[in-house]
């Protein structure tokens, strides 16, 4: 009798044990619940300083001067708009563009008090304008010509998000060194466009020059008819 009951249970923890290898080999089929998520797919979601604020001046809230004190991609040195002439107002920060690396920065004095300063090239200026109803324009100032506008812009906003409309603007001759400028519409991820015109401004001797983005709302066919720009579409 005491052999026939160790037998039973011999079985049952046989059975109990097949089961669990079943389960186990089963589960080991499944696919996790959450895969981690790629590298690519990480780049992809990060937004850029210019992304960011391009998509708030292209949205309803693009207007209000308050909105852009909530971008934490901006570094205000104005706490508040301040007025450059009479019923005209600007407002101006810090930003970074996306995919610069370290460089030696002039910091435009002349003689004695010239010297440079390392950081990366792609921190600049930001200045945003407008009357007090609303702000109008946006512009980003960067150290240094830079001829591969549509390189920069498509690293800032990916890189089938940006097109050329205008190209071979020339620079005034005002600007002695800069090169031509061109014009760019940019599809943000609501499907809104913004569009920038790209150029080229004379800093001086002690500065190597400037690369500036200006951001519009609307296509600027004037001011590409006034340059005599090459239109692209």
């Amino acid at each position: 009798m005491r052999l026939k009951h160790l037998t039973a249970a011999t079985a049952i923890a046989a059975l109990g044990l097949s089961a669990c290898q079943q389960e186990n080999a089963v589960g080991t089929d499944k696919p996790p619940l959450s895969a981690p998520a790629r590298p690519e797919q990480i780049a992809q979601a990060t937004t850029s300083d210019m992304q960011a604020v391009a998509a708030l001046f292209a949205s309803e809230k693009g207007g209000d001067w308050d909105a852009y004190s909530s971008l934490s991609e901006v570094n205000w040195t104005d706490p508040t708009p301040q007025e450059t002439i009479k019923g005209r107002y600007s407002r101006s920060g810090r930003i970074l563009l996306k995919g610069f690396s370290i460089k030696d920065i002039p910091n435009g004095r002349p003689g004695t008090e010239y010297a440079t300063t390392k950081k990366n090239e792609g921190e600049s200026t930001i200045s945003i304008s407008g009357s007090l109803s609303g702000v109008e324009s946006v512009s980003i100032s960067k150290p240094f010509y830079s001829d591969d506008y549509l390189g920069i812009l498509k690293t800032q906003f990916g890189a089938s998000n940006v097109s050329v409309i205008a190209n071979k603007c020339p620079a005034p001759d005002y600007q002695e060194g800069a090169g031509d400028g061109a014009f760019f519409e940019a599809t943000l991820a609501d499907k809104r466009q913004v569009f920038i015109q790209a150029s080229q401004q004379d800093g001086g001797k002690y500065t190597g020059g400037f690369t500036v983005f200006d951001l519009a709302r609307t296509r600027p066919s004037e001011a590409i008819a006034a340059m005599n720009c090459s239109q692209i579409k």
